[in-house]
């Protein structure tokens, strides 16, 4: 656990800037790949695989991670979630991402109506963000507060399209981590709101507990393993 809070306390003062860092860019990824007591033939095929671009689709995802720094005690969600969406972006070249993640109006807010969402000008920008890059997917990347340990996948009330994402993802999430499967929850949340949202597909994914799961997300390696799952999901769809 000090192994933990060293790292969160590190990723918190030396990892992000409290600015609003958005990218509309190609993500890029690199491969170490030992090449020791290889062939020549082994290594300039080695060479290749690593040097490929891959096959561009044409598909923007907007990540909007988790702008709150006031959803557990000693917790800074937005370092956690901020980490794993740029995990995520670098193993995915194939797609255009947009980072939609505002840091400047305050780390707080509730996206949900219980009974009204709290600091909407923040989620209103990067809802602006999402839609000035046109983005067609919008992946909201939390950690959940006093829930159960696991993961849950959210989406709007009676929109199809968007749940069969969230539960390919939380699927492949629950896989990779051996979390608990929390389902899917369908709830109206401000930042997903069509009426906003300009996106085809809109889905918010609470992964862990900031208390039940605090040692499992504060372990990089743990972080990295969710950002693989994602990669890999996303990969693997049919999204063009």
């Amino acid at each position: 656990m000090l192994l933990g809070v060293v790292l969160l306390v590190g990723l918190a003062a030396g990892g992000f800037v409290l600015s609003r860092p958005v990218a509309l860019v190609p993500a890029s990824a690199s491969a170490g790949i030992g090449l020791e007591g290889g062939s020549p033939a082994h290594v300039a095929a080695v060479h290749a695989v690593a040097n490929a671009a891959p096959e561009r689709r044409t598909t923007i995802i907007a990540w909007q991670p988790s702008h709150q720094a006031d959803t557990g005690a000693d917790w800074k969600e937005y370092v956690i979630c901020g980490d794993i969406v740029d995990r995520v972006i670098a193993l995915l070249p194939e797609f255009t991402h947009v980072k939609a993640w505002e840091t400047g109006m305050g780390l707080s807010g509730s996206n949900g109506y219980r009974p009204q969402p709290k600091n909407a000008p923040a989620f209103d920008s990067e809802v602006s963000q999402a839609n000035s890059a046109n983005a067609a997917v919008f992946i909201s990347v939390h950690n959940d507060g006093g829930a159960p340990s696991g993961i849950l996948g959210m989406c709007m009330p009676g929109d199809a399209t968007s749940r069969a994402l969230a539960e390919r993802l939380k699927a492949a999430l629950v896989l990779a981590t051996k979390l608990p499967d929390r389902g899917i929850r369908e709830e109206r949340l401000y930042s997903l709101e069509p009426e906003r949202n300009k996106a085809g597909t809109r889905l918010l994914l609470e992964i862990g507990d900031n208390k039940a799961d605090r040692a499992f997300l504060l372990d990089e390696a743990n972080r990295q393993a969710i950002a693989v799952a994602l990669a890999d999901s996303l990969r693997e769809s049919d999204l063009p």
